[in-house]
């Protein structure tokens, strides 16, 4: 009566063969395929994206901006480049007027006369476009893959180095789990794989090296 108030119950041992079970401590970590992180490539300020900053555990959407960063540049640098760019639409001004009256008398100028000045006023184009984006351009962190966001290390006006971790997002359906064995254990004697959950037994759908 008292082995069955504790629930204790008695079995008589029998000899069988049965699969051996080793207990290793491991971590839970994203797929590399279904998670990403987003790292700026320069140096600058964070400034919050089209929805604003997003919080961990919001999900994203892949090629979603996330945010912001405005490039941090010295003012004899911006300065150079202001310079660079009045200069190129002072001579953009000049080459406008010039190919027109080109085109307009077409019959009597060479076509190599005209096709110069078309590549001319196309360059100083170009130049422009890419000495303006520098000044005003920012670039946009943008979620590589679709998720959860897992962490988020982003405030308004925060100042961030290259490389530097700022969202993490990963996929809470497609994790994976690594362990550690100190002994070699060959994978096709394994049967089959659990995680310990709390107090619940999970399988795993995969097991690999």
């Amino acid at each position: 009566p008292a082995q069955r108030q504790l629930g204790v119950r008695t079995l008589l041992a029998q000899t069988a063969g049965l699969p051996r079970s080793v207990e290793l401590n491991g971590k839970v970590v994203m797929d590399p395929n279904a998670g990403g992180k987003v790292q700026p490539l320069n140096a600058g300020r964070i400034e919050p994206g089209p929805q604003g900053l997003p919080s961990p555990g919001q999900t994203v959407r892949k090629g979603e901006v996330l945010a912001y960063v405005m490039p941090s540049i010295a003012p004899i640098e911006r300065s150079n480049q202001a310079a660079q760019l009045a200069e190129l639409q002072a001579a953009r001004r000049l080459a406008d007027p010039r190919l027109t009256r080109l085109q307009e008398l077409a019959d009597t100028v060479p076509r190599k006369e005209i096709e110069a000045a078309e590549s001319e006023l196309a360059s100083l184009k170009g130049r422009i476009a890419a000495v303006g984006s520098g000044l005003s351009g920012r670039e946009a962190l943008v979620a590589p893959v679709s998720g959860v966001l897992a962490a988020s290390n982003a405030l308004v006006g925060q100042v961030v180095e290259p490389r530097e971790l700022i969202f993490e997002i990963i996929d809470p359906d497609s994790l994976h789990v690594e362990a550690t064995a100190f002994d070699t254990i060959p994978l096709d004697q394994v049967a089959a794989a659990t995680v310990v959950v709390g107090d619940r037994s999970v399988p795993l759908s995969y097991v690999g090296a």
